[in-house]
Order: structure tokens, then sequence, then C-alpha cells
């Protein structure tokens, strides 16, 4: 009996499992043939900034914030509220660590404040995601750095660093109590791998970061924050380049460094190497300096360097170096030891859209693929400024097409703001939009 029973338990599962594989799947926008369908309608929350996109927007936490109002959108799951933040919270930096900006991180909230004739930040507030009111206000002294590493129990970084030492506090961002404080001496210099300071803030990158980690960068080595308790761990093995490291990331077991170009020589060096220090892996560290210059930057008034630090070094599956004369492109792991850099002619730059898609451009000159082997750029009849929301999915200005396999119109919208996909309280993709003077999300359905 108790054989007979397995086999039937047995029998069972396989047929849950079949049933599964051969469930047909629902519709989704891209695959050729599903038209939206509006799943709902509410009036605008909270208008976006002119250029059509909010402060905050975190689709997965319902939130949307610009300026001084800030909201969490309803649906069967959460409850929503709308919160008027005082004057020195107001939401207008995307910069998260800036003065009047946000955090937004593993459904946690930290607000970064700033007031007029302060430069930096003035104080930092947490919210209260269920009930939405700020639960807590910290003030921060001048020239003092806020960082936030939701992985530990002082999730919320204060620094304060000079030239030969940092003065380190760690705060609860749920309480905005201070758990840790402690100085080093010799650190000059706090990175964070996973906003302003790492190669790319695109969460979507083909190299989105294995670790969100904190970095305290001294003159001879660079060592990880415990957010526990603020110990560095150094990091055995990496050597550094010279000059004032500017920029940090991790991927994939490996760190990778920049300096910032210098005054007057626009001199950097981007260096990689292992995160730890396994046999044999300084076989694989590489370093490369060169003379930085962007085309598509203007002149840092600093330094002299046609250099923009928001554009990203990391684009699409590509480490992009901008040297002076033409843009070196490697693989981001072997580096300049690669076989496939590959220079880019003079005056073209790589940029990549929402599908991880590397594109070239240069002046007076249509776009095209960085690999010939791709299809085109965009469609026909859209212009240079379209972006694409997902697969066949695009935005042209106000224009939303929808297209499909031969690329032919299956649906047309306009969008008053910057349309963004999202997953909804369903299943399936949804896609958002402003239709004049509400907020309307449409859904997948299979064309009748």
């Amino acid at each position: 009996m108790r054989r007979q029973g397995w086999r039937w338990l047995l029998i069972g599962v396989l047929g849950l499992l079949v049933t599964g594989c051969f469930t047909p799947q629902g519709p989704e926008f891209g695959d050729g043939s599903a038209v939206p369908e509006e799943a709902s309608r509410v009036r605008l929350p909270v208008r976006p900034g002119p250029d059509g996109t909010w402060t905050v927007n975190s689709p997965q936490d319902g939130l949307l914030g610009q300026g001084r109002v800030l909201v969490r959108r309803e649906n069967p799951d959460r409850r929503g509220w709308r919160l008027t933040l005082p004057a020195e919270f107001a939401l207008t930096s995307r910069r998260p660590g800036s003065a009047h900006s946000a955090f937004v991180q593993d459904h946690e909230v930290v607000l970064v404040g700033g007031r007029e004739g302060r430069r930096g930040p003035s104080a930092i507030a947490g919210l209260d995601m269920e009930n939405g009111h700020l639960a807590w206000r910290l003030p921060v002294e001048p020239n003092n750095q806020v960082f936030l590493n939701a992985s530990g129990a002082g999730a919320v970084l204060v620094a304060d660093c000079r030239s030969d030492s940092c003065r380190l506090t760690g705060v609860n961002s749920r309480t905005g109590r201070r758990v840790w404080s402690r100085t080093e001496p010799g650190a000059v210099r706090v990175l964070d791998s996973c906003q302003a300071d790492a190669f790319t803030a695109d969460p979507l990158s083909a190299f989105a970061h294995d670790h969100c980690r904190l970095y305290l960068v001294t003159h001879d080595h660079v060592a990880i924050l415990d957010m526990d308790d603020g110990r560095p761990h150094e990091i055995p093995g990496l050597r550094l380049p010279r000059g004032d490291i500017d920029r940090i990331t991790e991927n994939g077991g490996r760190i990778t460094l920049s300096t910032a170009p210098a005054k007057g020589t626009c001199r950097a060096t981007v260096a990689a190497g292992p995160a730890e220090n396994p046999d044999g892996a300084e076989d694989l560290a590489w370093q490369h300096t060169f003379v930085w210059d962007q085309p598509q930057a203007p002149r840092d008034p600093h330094t002299g360097c046609r250099w923009d630090r928001t554009l990203p070094l990391l684009v699409g599956y590509s480490l992009v170096l901008p040297e002076a004369g033409s843009t070196l492109v490697l693989n981001p792991y072997f580096g300049i030891w690669g076989q496939y850099s590959r220079r880019l002619a003079p005056g073209e730059y790589l940029t990549a859209d929402m599908r991880r898609m590397e594109i070239l451009h240069a002046p007076g000159r249509p776009d095209r693929a960085f690999d010939e082997t791709n299809g085109p750029v965009r469609p026909d009849g859209l212009s240079p400024a379209a972006r694409p929301l997902m697969s066949r999915f695009w935005q042209d200005g106000r224009r939303l097409l929808l297209l499909d396999r031969e690329d032919h119109p299956l649906w047309e919208g306009a969008s008053d703001c910057q349309a963004f996909m999202h997953q909804g309280a369903g299943p399936g993709v949804f896609l958002t939009y402003c239709d004049g003077p509400d907020l309307v999300s449409l859904r997948p359905v299979h064309r009748d």
C-alpha cells in the first residue's frame, strides 16, 4: 500500500509539472499580437517635472514624488496615501544623497533634505511606508555626505571626510537612531558602488551589481564597510591607480575603479582586479591610463576636461573608456588583455537603450548598432529621440506606439509624460502613462 501511494503521488506531481509546462502563456506586450486594454484610470496624483518624469518613481512600491508631494498609489495589496513634504525635503534632485533627493531601496525610503544657502544635505528623514508620514528626522552637520545601504544595522551612513580621516556614523533607517560611530584615520573618501559613484546607475545594465556596497578609500587601499558596525575590511591585493579614486563597481567577483581626470592634463586611470584574492587571481588584474575626453560632454570648469561624471562607463555589455582621439571599448572582465577591444571613430560614442542594445552615435550620421549584425536601431518613421519602453513598444515625444513582428502598428496613443513599464497587481507587465489630467495603466490582452 505504501508503494502504491508513492506511485500515485509521483503521477500527481508529474501531472502538475506537465500541466504547468503546457499551460498557454498569457498575452504580453511585444509578443506580436497582444494589444493594450485600459486596466485603470485615476486622477494624476502628482504632476511630473518639466521633462515629463518624476524625481521619485518606484513602480514596485507604487511611489510617485515631485516637489513637495509624495504619493503611494493604491492597489489591492497596499493602501494608498498622499504626503505633503516639508520644504526642507522637497524632491527636486535625482542624485541620491544630494540635498532634496531620496533613497529608495528594498522598500526603504530615506529622504535627504536641504536648505537655502546651505551646501549639501541639512537633514535626513525616514518614511513610514505603511502610513505615509515621516517617522523620524535627524540633522546633518555641514559638509557631511549621506549614503544608504539597506543590508546592515546602520543602513544610513553619514560621513564627514577630511584630508586625513573620515568620521562615520551608522543610522538605523527605521528609527533614526545612531547605532555606531567611528573615526577612520587615513581614509579620504566613501564611494557607493550602486548609486552616484557607480560606473552605471542603470538597474537593467547587463552588468547590474552583484553587491550594493559602500567602500572606504585611503591613499593606498580600498576597504568594504560593514554596515553592522562600521568596520572596514580591506580588499587584499588590489593595486590602486595613481590619482583620486572617483568611481567604483563590483561585479562577478571583480572590482573596477576609475580615477577622475586630472586638472590640466585630463589623464585618468581605470583599473580592475579581484574583489577577493584567490590563488592566481592577480593574473586577471589590469590598468589602463588615458587622456579623458568625452565627445558628448561639455568642458568641466574645474578640470578643463570634456568630462561629465553622470555619463556611464558601463554601456550595455561593454566598458567604455572615453580616450582622446578615439573611444576605447573593452570587455569589462578582461579589459586591455581581452581580444574584443575596439576603437571607435573620432567623435563617436556608445550608448545603450532599455533593451541593452548598444548604439553608436556620431555627429552628422544616423545612429547605428554597435554590433553590425543587429537589426535597425529603431523602426522606420520614428525620430532619433524615440525611446523603447520594451520590445516593440515605443514612445516618440507624446506618441505611444506598439508594433507587431513586422513593425506594423498594432496600437497608437499619446502621453503627456514619460510612460513607464512595471509589474501590475496581477500577472504580466503593465504600461502607465499620462492622459491629460489622468494617470492610465494598460494591460496586454489578446486581439479579437
